[in-house]
């Protein structure tokens, strides 16, 4: 690896912690900051210090069982309160593993990024960690007691923090300076990527959210029937009736569960119906024809059809789109981008992973999975935690 490769990475890293990215896009780091938030650093914070206990030496670091479960605590313990030791240790073992993977990962990046390093790296580290602590403070109105004691509540004192910083700011400055030069995507490439996503980011589904009152002659009482009437008259009646009384400025969802002979207890309101879908029982499929043109709040009927007679109330409308390559071209490239870099991000992991006591690693995930029973779960039976 290049050194002015790795300078150059560390300076557009230091910026990113500070403002969005370097202002010379041919120097600024591979990853932009929203990226390197994806990157599954392990967590720095409330980390206990090492003990006597069971341990996993990775180069100069410990991994302790303290510190794998008191990161995996607050995702497993209520699993732990409510199962027996057989099941947890089964189902639980997988996330404690990985757990200790990605600290491991951590770990092992840092560990290259020093060996990668400059020799004058502590010094753009020093001047690094001044511009992020100053940033830090500022978010605090510049109130350094409050800032402190965030970091306090973070498991850390000033001197920690900075060494997180280092840290973070050498591991992203080597991930950075490792990956490949920009990779260019034909025509071709970026179409067959927005075919595939185009259902599922690109289409908007049509929807209608309406109101209905529904009046079936068949089912009208004998005192709502006038002499001389028939069902089907006594409806009609009825129906422009309740339009006049609509038309005066009468509540629709009262007036609904008056006169409907559905969905009463909602005040005529329906469910949203994706538009297109069929999925609407007759008559009513009728109504989606209905609604389509109409706007948010507008009122139609009386609609006579198939011994029903509809006053139809659109409540919402959302008209389907699909948005075309043309407007998201950009968005797709980035996406691409975005999938190539942590393919090598990935391919980078897989490599150092090699690196490790694969064995022992299993054998530790091992531990810390019965510890945590034993710590948390209802059978509180002892077992030893040294090793």
């Amino acid at each position: 690896m290049k050194t002015s490769g790795f300078v150059i990475a560390i300076v557009c890293c230091m910026v990113l912690l500070t403002l969005t990215g370097c202002a010379d896009s041919s120097q600024q780091g591979k990853f932009t900051e929203e990226e390197m938030a994806m990157i599954p650093l392990a967590n720095k914070y409330n980390l206990p210090e090492a003990s006597g206990g069971y341990t996993l030496k990775i180069y100069t670091e410990t991994i302790t069982v303290d510190e794998v479960l008191q990161y995996s605590e607050k995702a497993l313990r209520p699993f732990a309160e409510k199962t027996n030791r057989k099941i947890f240790e089964g189902e639980s073992l997988g996330y404690i593993r990985e757990t200790i993977r990605g600290k491991t990962v951590d770990i092992l990046l840092y560990e290259e990024a020093r060996k990668q390093a400059p020799e004058n790296i502590d010094e753009m580290l020093e001047k690094g960690v001044e511009t992020e602590t100053a940033r830090f403070v500022s978010g605090f109105n510049n109130n350094y007691a409050l800032a402190e004691k965030a970091i306090k509540d973070m498991g850390m004192d000033w001197k920690r923090f900075r060494e997180y910083q280092k840290k973070l700011i050498l591991t992203q400055s080597y991930i950075s300076s490792t990956l490949k030069d920009e990779k260019r995507f034909s025509r071709k490439e970026l179409m067959d990527y927005y075919n595939r996503v185009r259902d599922k980011q690109f289409t908007q589904i049509g929807l209608i959210e309406f109101s209905l009152i529904d009046i079936q002659p068949e089912k009208l009482k004998t005192e709502q029937i006038a002499d001389g009437e028939t069902n089907t008259t006594a409806a009609s009646r009825i129906a422009k009736e309740v339009m006049d009384k609509l038309n005066a400025g009468e509540d629709f969802a009262v007036l609904a569960e008056t006169y409907s002979h559905t969905m009463t207890s909602s005040g005529g309101k329906w469910t949203p119906h994706t538009i297109g879908s069929g999925s609407l029982p007759k008559p009513y499929d009728q109504l989606e024809a209905v609604a389509i043109p109409m706007s948010p709040g507008d009122i139609k009927g009386p609609i006579d059809t198939d011994g029903h007679i509809f006053i139809l109330k659109l409540e919402r409308i959302q008209h389907g789109k699909i948005t075309p390559f043309s407007e998201v071209k950009k968005q797709i490239q980035q996406q691409l981008l975005f999938e190539y870099r942590n393919k090598q991000y990935q391919e980078l992991v897989e490599k150092l992973i090699t690196t490790a006591d694969v064995v022992r690693l299993e054998d530790f995930a091992k531990f810390c999975t019965t510890e945590a029973y034993n710590r948390w779960g209802q059978e509180q039976s002892p077992v030893p935690n040294e090793q």
